[in-house]
């Protein structure tokens, strides 16, 4: 018998590590931007879909979200990530990009407890008759 966190959002979490790890470090960082600051955009998204993403595989397994493991793990992601940044040629590092890190985990994550609250509430009211 599998653990019950071990689902298919974890596969595609893990997908979605590689392919920001791509995109923060190998894409090219030269190429002009549709839109001013749409790199913040890049950052928000990508973090939002790996927190979400994470988040589902306790959504999935009825577990309660870990958000203090999952808050420091974004703190610590959005900094090395900006690190290595600063050390590869055509890239570099910046404090605004690591803000739009964490607030785009910290919206994944207040939405997912939220629905998680939510579920229980009614799942709560189902079992006690209302």
């Amino acid at each position: 018998m599998k653990p019950e966190w071990l689902n298919k959002w974890l596969l595609l979490a893990m997908i979605w590590f590689l392919a920001s790890i791509y995109f923060l470090f190998l894409a090219s960082g030269n190429n002009p931007l549709p839109i001013a600051h749409f790199d913040k955009i890049c950052h928000f998204g990508l973090f939002f879909g790996q927190f979400w993403l994470l988040a589902k595989i306790c959504l999935q397994s009825n577990i309660t979200i870990p958000l203090q493991s999952y808050l420091t793990s974004a703190l610590l992601w959005a900094c090395i990530s900006e690190l290595i940044q600063t050390q590869l040629p055509r890239r570099n590092g910046d404090i605004l990009d690591a803000i739009a890190d964490l607030l785009g985990a910290l919206c994944a994550l207040w939405l997912a407890r939220k629905i998680q609250l939510v579920r229980r509430n009614l799942l709560g009211e189902f079992h006690h008759g209302k």
